[in-house]
C-alpha cells in the first residue's frame, strides 16, 4: 500500500488551496449557493445554542411538538461545530456562506490531497475528480461537514503503527458520526475495511490497529454525546426523540427510491450504479487474487461503506448524497488512473458525473449573472411585533427571531407534528408535553421567497392576503431556454391573516 503514495507538494496543494478559495469568494459574492430547505431546521438550534447556551428548534414545532423543550433528533456535532462559528461571526447570511464556503473548499483541498499524496492518482483525474465533486454543496445541511471530517480521517489514517495517527483518525471518524449518522457509519465501514485489509501488518497488529481505531472513535462520539446530554439535562427527552425519529424518520430514508421514474435512473442508477458500483464489482473479481493492489483495496472500502450506507439511509443516498461521498470519489479517481486504460476510457466517466452532477444541482451556478444581493436586500427585516413568522430558509438570517419564528418549510409539511406525538413512548408523553401548547402556534404572517414558494407551495388559506414577488414566479432563462426555476429566488412574497 505504502508504494502508491508520493511526497507531498506543499506548492501544488497551495495553488489548488488558493483556487478553490477564490471560486469559494466569487460565490460568495454572488449570494450563492442558495439555502438549503433544512438551513432554518438545522441553524436555530445552534443560533440558540450560541446565544443563550439552550439547544431547542421551536421553529420546527410542525415536526415535532418537542422541539420546543430541546433538539436530540441529531448528534449534536453540527449543532455544536455551527453553534461555535455563530458564536464567532454572528447570525447572517454572510456569516452562514462563509461557513459553507470554508467547509465546501477544504473538502476540495483535502480531496485532491488525499487523491494525490495517498493514492497517487495524476492532476488530471484529481481534477476531473474535484469538478465532479463540486456542485454538491447543500448549503445549511451537516452534510458537507461530515464529508469534510471523513475525508480528513481517512487523510490522517496511517499505514503503519503509530498510535497517535490511529487515534486522531479514529477520533475524526467518531466526530463525522457525530454530525451526521450516515455518513459516520459509512465512514467507520470504510477505513475499517482499509484497516483490515492492509497486507503491510500482520494479522494481530491489524487488530491491534482497529482496536485502537475504534476506541478513538467511542471516546469522542460518547464523550461529546454524553457531555452534551448532561449539560442539557433532557436524558428522557433526548430517548424519546430518538426513538420516534427512528421510528418515522429512520422507515422514511431508509427505503429505495422508485426505480420506475426518469428521476432515479437519469441522477441514480447511471452515476451511481453503472458509473461507480457496477465496475467496483467487476474490480473484485479481475483482483481478487491480488492482495496487495491499491485499486482492490480502495475498492472493498468503498462497497463497504455503500453497504453500512445502504443499511442505514437508502433514499437519501441514493437520490442525491452519493455524489458526496468521499469513498466513491477515491475509487473513482484510483481506477481512471489505471494507465492501461485509454486515457478517453478513463476521464469520460468522470466527465460524465460531472455533466449529470452539475446539471442536477444547476441552481448553485445558474444564478452567478441575477443580482441575488440586491434582491434580497430589497426587503426590510420586519418590525418588531408580536405577530408570528413563518419563515423560509432563503429568510431564516434576516428575520429570525427566537419563539416568534416557525420555519416555513416543516410548516407545509404539517402533517408530521401529529405523526411524531403519536409515535412519541406514551410512559413520556404527559412528562414530556407538559407545559407547551396541544398544537403548534398559527402564523400570522408568510415571509416566502419564490424559490421556496416554487419548491414546496405558496402558502394557502381562505384568510391570506398575499403580496410582492411578481417577477419571481417568471421561469429563469439560460442558454437559451427556460427552466424549472423562478427568475429571480429571493422576489419576496408576503402574507397576513385577516
Amino acid at each position: 500500500m505504502a508504494g502508491s503514495q508520493i511526497q507531498w507538494n506543499w506548492k501544488e496543494l497551495t495553488v489548488v488551496a488558493a483556487l478553490t478559495v477564490l471560486v469559494g469568494l466569487v460565490f460568495w459574492f454572488r449570494f450563492l449557493p442558495l439555502p438549503d430547505g433544512d438551513l432554518n431546521f438545522y441553524t436555530e438550534p445552534a443560533y440558540l445554542l450560541a446565544k443563550f447556551g439552550w439547544l431547542a428548534g421551536p421553529g420546527s414545532q410542525y415536526v415535532d411538538l418537542t422541539y420546543q423543550k430541546g433538539i436530540y433528533n441529531y448528534p449534536p456535532g453540527h449543532y455544536l461545530i455551527l453553534g461555535g462559528w455563530i458564536k464567532l461571526f454572528g447570525l447572517s447570511d454572510d456569516s452562514l456562506l462563509a461557513f459553507t464556503h470554508l467547509i465546501h473548499s477544504s473538502i476540495l483541498v483535502l480531496l485532491w490531497a488525499l487523491i494525490r499524496f495517498r493514492y497517487g492518482c495524476s492532476r488530471l483525474i484529481a481534477a476531473l475528480s474535484l469538478i465532479a465533486i463540486f456542485p454538491k454543496a447543500p448549503h445549511g445541511r451537516p452534510d458537507m461537514t461530515a464529508c469534510f471530517l471523513a475525508i480528513a480521517s481517512w487523510l490522517a489514517l496511517p499505514l503503519d503503527r503509530s498510535w497517535k495517527k490511529i487515534l486522531l483518525s479514529g477520533g475524526l471518524a467518531g466526530a463525522t458520526l457525530l454530525v451526521s449518522p450516515a455518513y459516520g457509519v459509512a465512514t467507520i465501514a470504510t477505513l475499517f475495511v482499509i484497516i483490515t485489509v492492509n497486507g503491510s501488518l500482520t494479522w494481530r497488529d491489524r487488530l491491534r490497529f482497529e482496536a485502537v481505531w475504534i476506541i478513538g472513535a467511542g471516546l469522542v462520539f460518547a464523550g461529546i454525546t454524553l457531555v452534551v446530554l448532561s449539560w442539557q439535562h433532557s436524558w428522557a427527552l433526548a430517548y424519546a426523540q430518538f426513538t420516534t425519529n427512528l421510528a418515522i424518520r429512520g422507515a422514511q430514508t431508509n427505503a429505495m427510491p422508485n426505480l420506475r421514474v426518469l428521476y432515479t435512473w437519469a441522477f441514480c442508477v447511471v452515476p451511481f450504479g453503472i458509473i461507480a458500483v457496477l465496475p467496483a464489482l467487476v474490480v473484485i473479481v479481475l483482483t481478487w487474487k491480488s492482495t496487495d493492489s491499491i485499486l482492490r483495496v480502495v475498492t472493498l472500502a468503498f462497497l463497504g461503506g455503500t453497504l453500512a450506507w445502504l443499511l442505514t439511509n437508502k433514499l437519501q443516498f441514493l437520490t442525491e448524497y452519493h455524489y458526496l461521498f468521499p469513498a466513491k470519489s477515491v475509487f473513482l479517481a484510483v481506477l481512471c488512473s489505471r494507465t492501461r486504460i485509454p486515457l478517453w476510457a478513463r476521464v469520460l466517466p468522470l466527465i460524465l458525473l460531472s455533466a449529470i452532477g452539475w446539471y442536477l444541482f444547476k441552481a448553485n451556478f445558474m444564478y452567478l449573472a441575477t443580482p441575488l444581493r440586491a434582491e434580497h436586500a430589497r426587503y426590510s427585516e420586519n418590525s418588531e411585533s408580536g405577530e408570528i413568522l413563518a419563515v423560509d430558509s432563503l429568510y431564516f438570517a434576516t428575520t429570525y427571531r427566537p419563539g416568534r419564528t416557525l420555519n416555513y418549510e416543516p410548516y407545509k409539511n404539517a402533517v408530521l407534528w401529529p405523526t411524531y406525538l403519536k409515535a412519541m413512548p406514551k410512559s413520556l408523553r404527559a412528562e414530556l408535553l407538559q407545559g407547551l401548547p396541544t398544537s403548534p402556534l398559527v402564523p400570522q404572517v408568510f415571509v416566502v421567497s419564490s424559490f421556496s414558494a416554487v419548491k414546496y407551495g405558496q402558502p394557502t388559506g381562505d384568510s391570506l392576503t398575499c403580496k410582492g414577488a411578481e417577477r419571481g414566479f417568471e421561469q429563469l432563462r439560460f442558454a437559451g431556454r427556460a427552466w424549472r426555476l423562478p427568475a429571480n429566488p429571493y422576489a419576496l412574497l408576503e402574507c397576513t391573516t385577516q
